[in-house]
């Protein structure tokens, strides 16, 4: 059994049933018992994220919740949307991307969890190491185990993935020699964080929004130009999510299990709803209300996998004559080939270059999430780990040369413990994730009843 083979067996274990369930059940009972919050209070959502970032705020010098949203955005809108939805569609079918929103439906209350509750308990520890440390008794094993398999995470999945599709993107398109663009990357890693997570955030909030509308746009153009196909990319996506289409027998249990599992995981690859690095940067924003922050998390999922992941596929399905997705290719290569086939050659090169910058911005997050978790294992400031940002530089550029295949199995492994961890704790703690919810409403109802909005925030204290 060679390397790659290990790599699969322990995805598939990793990724089995345990994880599965976990993952769309504490986000579906989160949903129930909120009756639906994501849903019925969607409108609220975008007028206490988005839409508060077109108001007059008071001036600060610190982290806001936008920058917060747009440094874990940029750790989510990385080659997760582009290189992930082309491996899972060509790997499990157009069925995945059902599966993907399945996923990001009930992942938007897991996601709104893990950030509510990490702004709360963020005086214990950042991100999920707080949260996890206040549960009674087994808090401190868990928290740990968390930093452990975070930092872990980091190095092998935080950095490898992206520079490994930046590579990929550049060579493709550009000729751009492996060992060029790792040099390239390891210099830029270490340029890019070399301000820890504030300088991170900060840069996030420029960068990101622009690089996320102009995808959008390139998308909306090319899913224009092959807008015929729609109906057929449609019905191959319900159609193999559920084995509607597929043949009878053995072949339509496995075509469902492809489907599911690449969806699922590529999906919570891309919005990383569930797996714990998120709310270490939403954990950093200056705010008292930490549903509000919350909200934060349910719009990133919406933006990344309902939005974004979703655009891509189409494009995938849909440019050409709709069979450019069998070609063989997948990733970078099948992504820039079909944007190519949709608005001219030059475009394929467009795709490259988001990908290049989508991958820095995951990269840049990652390696702040990773510095957290071992400044949390080491019982250390963020600051005296120096020596972490180093070693992911070197990570980062190794991953530009490695294979992709390797590099993804890798990936899966990684998440799937990180996360199976961090879910655990959300398991024990989705009381209090409800709780903050019925708080806040509560003191959004005697808000209305007395005319007089502001006022302290209810919803911040500790269950």
């Amino acid at each position: 059994m060679n390397g790659f083979q290990l790599l699969e067996q322990i995805g598939s274990v990793v990724w089995g049933p345990l994880t599965m369930g976990l993952t769309l059940g504490i986000g579906g009972y989160l949903t129930i018992r909120s009756r639906g919050f994501q849903f019925r209070r969607f409108g609220t959502v975008l007028r206490r994220t988005i839409g508060s970032v077109f108001r007059p705020a008071k001036r600060t010098d610190g982290i806001t919740p936008f920058m917060a949203m747009s440094a874990a955005l940029g750790a989510t809108m990385g080659t997760g949307n582009i290189v992930g939805v082309a491996t899972a569609v060509t790997a499990g079918g157009p069925g995945a991307v059902v599966w993907m929103w399945l996923a990001a439906l009930v992942g938007m209350m897991t996601k709104f969890a893990e950030v509510s509750l990490a702004v709360r308990e963020r005086r214990r520890g950042a991100g999920p190491m707080g949260y996890l440390k206040s549960i009674p008794g087994v808090g401190g094993g868990l928290a740990a185990l968390f930093a452990l398999t975070c930092a872990a995470a980091a190095l092998g999945m935080g950095n490898m993935t992206q520079s490994n599709s930046v590579s990929e993107a550049l060579g493709g398109s550009f000729g751009v020699p492996a060992f060029l663009t790792a040099g390239a990357i390891g210099v830029l890693t270490l340029w890019g964080t070399s301000r820890g997570i504030g300088g991170v955030m900060r840069l996030s909030a420029v960068v990101v929004p622009v690089i996320t509308i102009a995808y959008t746009a390139a998308s909306i153009a090319a899913i224009w130009q092959g807008r015929a196909l729609l109906p057929d990319a449609f019905g191959m996506m319900f159609g193999q999510a559920f084995g509607v289409q597929a043949a009878a027998g053995g072949a339509l249990g496995y075509t469902v299990r492809s489907a599911m599992r690449f969806g699922v995981a590529r999906g919570l690859f891309s919005n990383e709803a569930g797996l714990g690095s998120a709310p270490i940067a939403h954990a950093e924003a200056e705010t008292n209300s930490p549903v509000e922050q919350g909200m934060w998390g349910i719009f990133e999922v919406f933006v990344d996998t309902i939005l974004s992941c979703t655009l891509t596929a189409l494009v995938l399905l849909t440019a050409g004559d709709g069979t450019l997705w069998q070609n063989g290719e997948t990733g970078a290569k099948l992504a820039a080939i079909c944007f190519s086939a949709a608005l001219g050659e030059s475009w394929g090169r467009w795709v490259s270059v988001f990908i290049a910058l989508f991958g820095l911005t995951s990269i840049f997050g990652w390696c702040a999430y990773g510095e957290k978790a071992a400044a949390f294992l080491l019982r250390k400031n963020a600051d005296s780990v120096g020596w972490f940002r180093v070693l992911y530089a070197a990570g980062a550029a190794a991953g530009a040369v490695f294979t992709a295949e390797g590099v993804w199995l890798l990936s899966d492994v990684l998440a799937g413990c990180m996360m199976l961890v961090n879910l655990t704790g959300l398991l024990l703690l989705a009381p209090c994730a409800l709780d903050l919810i019925a708080d806040y409403e509560r003191w959004e109802r005697r808000s209305r009843l007395r005319s007089r909005p502001g006022g302290d925030r209810i919803g911040t204290g500790r269950a």
